[in-house]
């Protein structure tokens, strides 16, 4: 497995419709188990990932892998529910209760 995890990226991985889905940047493991757990994926089409936004695929869904990583699943097309915009954090030493001296 490690040799095979290797030689992963760099590779353009295909949907198993031969629709080209992007290239593996990175393989995450599972240093408990052993195994790889997931594939980092860049440089995506839009058309699969709305935006081309980098993904992280479970290695479960591999279903072959030569000179091209062909996968046994992917949905018609990832979407990403937007965000809440979270405040950014501020620290304002005048309201911190645990610096006061009593």
């Amino acid at each position: 497995m490690l040799h095979e995890a290797s030689r992963l990226p760099g590779l353009t991985v295909y949907t198993r419709s031969g629709k080209r889905l992007g290239v593996v940047h990175d393989v995450l493991f599972d240093t408990s188990q052993r195994i790889v757990a997931a594939l980092l994926i860049t440089g995506t089409t839009p058309n699969l990932v709305k935006g081309g936004a980098n993904i992280i695929l479970p290695y479960r869904w591999v279903q072959n892998l030569d000179d091209v990583v062909i996968l046994r699943h992917f949905p018609d097309k990832l979407e990403f529910t937007e965000k809440e915009e979270i405040d950014e954090f501020s620290f304002d030493e005048d309201e911190d209760e645990f610096y006061d001296d009593n």
